[in-house]
């Protein structure tokens, strides 16, 4: 299944990226990988979601999948088309149209077995972290301090709030 959804977002970003560009992302692009590393280190005793295994990889490789293929695509297709010069409405708009595409999706995969929920996390958090993730990234396009701090922040708020093991 993760090769599939993979190979839909490569074949996305393939046809509709701004591959020509990809260097100007390639900051934000490690930014969200690094951050999910992160949060993978500090959740690995107390997860708070995971990805079922299936017959070809253990979660782990659907999560390294997830995280080199689809959140470089995700940054790459985010940019491609960001209302730069638009006025604040349209990037609002723009921003929740990503939030809904990742939101629908998680919720496709629940739906299916393939994504799960732990440790209190559910679906309403995920939709909150997203509406926190787009903004971000697009702060880090322009103010990567800021959104490490941001980042910094929020990361501490969920260990915190979920009870996360300060060591393993």
């Amino acid at each position: 299944m993760v090769i599939m959804i993979a190979l839909i977002w490569v074949l996305v970003t393939l046809r509709w990226g701004r591959w020509k560009e990809w260097n100007t992302y390639y900051s934000t692009i490690l930014f969200f990988i690094a951050g999910d590393f992160i949060h993978t280190y500090i959740s690995s005793v107390k997860p708070l979601w995971r990805f079922s295994s299936d017959r070809l990889f253990s979660g782990v490789i659907e999560h390294l999948i997830s995280s080199l293929v689809i959140f470089p695509c995700t940054v790459l297709l985010l940019f491609s088309f960001y209302p730069e010069s638009k006025s604040c409405k349209i990037k609002t708009l723009y921003i929740t149209m990503w939030i809904l595409i990742y939101s629908a999706g998680e919720f496709l995969a629940l739906k299916l077995g393939y994504y799960f929920h732990l440790n209190g996390w559910c679906l309403v958090d995920s939709i909150l972290f997203d509406c926190l993730l787009f903004p971000l990234l697009i702060i880090h396009q322009k103010k990567p301090q800021i959104a490490w701090l941001i980042s910094l922040v929020i990361g501490f708020f969920i260990t915190i709030w979920f009870k996360l093991p300060a060591s393993h």
